[in-house]
């Protein structure tokens, strides 16, 4: 009962499980990145069948995605993400509220005069990465994987991403995600606990400079795809 009362019902065991979900989710953006990269391999880096067939990019990508499908530790682990992004979205609302009904504070900022504009934002950012992800799922997840109706994900990938606006809709999410990054990583090294100020420090540099190089690669994917 007191687990959780201290999860659910205290400011401070929110912040430490909207960290913990946030931290699993960047795991996932990892994961989810190098899967991506496959998009963008030339197909010349194919010189022979080396594996199961696989001779180009179309027929790689074609087997991850159909791995990710069908091996059920993965697909446990996408459950498990699913639950992740809810209680992420859901924890941040009760903060923001919270912090609203208390002192009518902004979400995690308590010094708007030292603070950044995406420390003051992250509730935008949320909603604009929040639609990103419906938007995202609408048009691979479920078209892919639950409604099956396109059974070459290769070519689905290829055909969204000739269309500009999509494009668009894309690197603007992807932007939201870099500035949500930067601040959920440093806020959620302090919701656990870390407040040394050299740690910290070091912290901020590693949010920023890791934000920054997925945000260019996420981006840089669409764009290779429209022009290819």
């Amino acid at each position: 009962m007191a687990f959780k009362k201290g999860l659910f019902k205290t400011s401070v065991g929110r912040k430490n499980l909207m960290a913990f979900t946030g931290l699993f989710i960047i795991f996932f953006l990892i994961i989810h990145l190098i899967g991506n990269l496959i998009l963008v391999i030339p197909d010349s880096f194919f010189p022979i069948e080396f594996w199961n067939n696989v001779a180009n990019v179309h027929d790689m990508y074609n087997a991850y995605s159909h791995f990710l499908v069908h091996f059920w530790p993965v697909t446990i682990v996408a459950y498990i993400l699913y639950a992740a992004i809810i209680i992420h979205i859901i924890d941040a609302l009760l903060i923001t509220l919270q912090n609203k009904k208390s002192k009518g504070e902004k979400y995690m900022v308590t010094d708007t005069s030292t603070s950044t504009w995406y420390s003051r934002n992250m509730g935008i950012l949320g909603i604009i990465i929040g639609i990103f992800i419906v938007l995202h799922m609408a048009q691979f997840w479920l078209q892919y994987k639950v409604l099956k109706i396109e059974h070459d994900l290769y070519h689905l990938v290829l055909a969204t991403f000739k269309v500009w606006w999509y494009v668009l809709i894309y690197e603007i999410g992807i932007i939201a995600l870099g500035f949500h990054l930067v601040h959920g990583i440093e806020s959620a090294h302090r919701s656990l606990g870390v407040y040394h100020k050299k740690i910290m420090k070091a912290i901020e540099l590693i949010a920023l400079y890791f934000s920054l190089v997925m945000a260019i690669l996420f981006a840089i994917i669409p764009i290779i795809l429209y022009f290819k």
